[in-house]
């Protein structure tokens, strides 16, 4: 039985790297002003994302969005938007503190093909696309800085996160985590092992003295008559059930949906408490979105996932390629990773762990491939505590919901509150 581990924005943040789109977005607007501060009052401004006929340099009061905004009104002036895509996510964070670039993009491109209501400065499909490039190579270029920032500043917190982090990733199965179907499997497994050995000594004068010193310690707690029922009992029962299975993972892949290679501080499971000493687990690696490194031949998938979507099959008919230039989906083909991934879930059953991922709908076709595989026997949130009384368990399991079409599966899969934990 495997384990994949689905490493997600919020993986980056809980060790202190500051990778979120809002955090891209102040950092632009902090280097921009930046910028605008040193152009003379009353000179013109202008980059290759925004152009202010006067620059009202000496009126700009803080290094925010908002900060410029007011600078401009005050001075007569205003802020004139040459990526169009910029105004949007910019608006939607100042507004809502919040922004996902990648469904903001979706939500236009449906709009670009919108011949009903129409409008005098309608997106085009293609101005649109310019504009998101434009941002994705912007955001890169930031993940690079971040990166190495938090390379060069490794302190006491980062240990203590990696080693929080790291013991849960490698730890054993816990069976109360599993649907009740693959719960009744494995059970069904471990009597198969020793079902030959009990009939033996119950039916053919086999004695206890001739089987092996693990098989005896086994019957020996199962018992013969209701051997089946005790050991379902006993995979439930997390800390006793260590003392009789074998319950760690035979592989562990890292499925990351990041840019960034946080993922890399946990690659050698024995830095990791694997509570059995003659097995560890072997550690895998997928950058399923590509990486800011050139050499990895894995160049960044930066658009929307969701081809359950209603409207999805309407863009697909407008026979138009560049409505599905930024297409997930498509863009997995450039690589195998996507093909590697199928692979290791078809190998055996497995385990999901959400590490930091919001499991919305922008990578909605590849999570529901994952979690409706037949193979995929839990769904184990690891959420996010703001405070003392408030944490983001809920939102998490509602996106998850939405990417299930078999809601029954989804309330057997998912691991209820009870047994899950704050990610750190």
């Amino acid at each position: 039985m495997n384990r994949i581990i689905l490493v997600g924005n919020g993986f980056d943040l809980a060790h202190g790297m500051k990778t979120s789109y809002q955090n891209f977005l102040n950092d632009y607007w902090n280097n921009t002003i930046s910028e605008i501060k040193n152009v003379r009052e009353n000179r013109a401004f202008e980059n290759d994302e925004i152009k202010i006929a006067k620059s009202p340099s000496v009126y700009v009061n803080g290094t925010d969005y908002k900060a410029l905004l007011k600078a401009t009104n005050d001075f007569k002036t205003r802020i004139e938007f040459k990526n169009r895509f910029l105004k949007v996510i910019t608006d939607k964070q100042d507004i809502e503190k919040w922004v996902d670039v990648e469904n903001e993009y979706y939500l236009l491109l449906k709009k670009s093909y919108d011949t009903t209501n129409r409008k005098p400065n309608h997106y085009e499909i293609k101005e649109l696309n310019k504009d998101f490039s434009r941002i994705k190579d912007l955001l890169c270029e930031y993940l690079i800085k971040e990166e190495d920032n938090f390379n060069k500043n490794v302190g006491s917190d980062l240990l203590r996160t990696k080693s929080i982090i790291g013991h849960k990733i490698y730890r054993p199965f816990n069976l109360q985590d599993f649907s009740e179907q693959s719960l009744n499997q494995k059970a069904e497994e471990e009597y198969e092992y020793l079902k030959k050995d009990i009939e033996g000594l119950k039916n053919d004068g086999i004695t206890m003295e001739e089987l092996s010193d693990e098989k005896r310690k086994l019957i020996q707690k199962f018992g013969l008559d209701q051997p089946l029922k005790e050991i379902k009992r006993t995979l439930q029962s997390a800390g006793n059930a260590l003392n009789y299975f074998d319950l760690i993972p035979d592989q562990t892949l890292f499925l990351s949906f990041n840019y960034t290679f946080t993922d890399s501080l946990y690659g050698n499971p024995r830095n990791f408490d694997q509570f059995n000493d003659k097995k560890y687990t072997v550690a895998k690696l997928i950058h399923i979105h590509g990486t800011t490194n050139e050499r990895d031949n894995n160049p960044i998938i930066f658009g929307f996932g969701d081809e359950l979507d209603d409207d999805y099959k309407e863009i697909e008919k407008l026979n138009d390629n560049n409505y599905l230039e930024n297409i997930k989906s498509i863009n997995y083909l450039e690589t195998d990773n996507y093909k590697k991934l199928l692979e290791f879930a078809n190998s055996g059953n497995f385990q999901v762990f959400v590490f930091g991922h919001s499991c919305g709908t922008s990578d909605r076709t590849m999570l529901n491939t994952l979690f409706e595989h037949d193979n995929c026997v839990s769904i184990k949130p690891f959420y996010h505590q703001r405070n003392e009384n408030d944490d983001n368990y809920s939102d998490i399991v509602r996106s998850i919901s939405r990417n299930f079409n078999d809601k029954a599966k989804m309330r057997d899969r998912v691991v209820n509150k009870t047994y899950c934990e704050p990610l750190r």
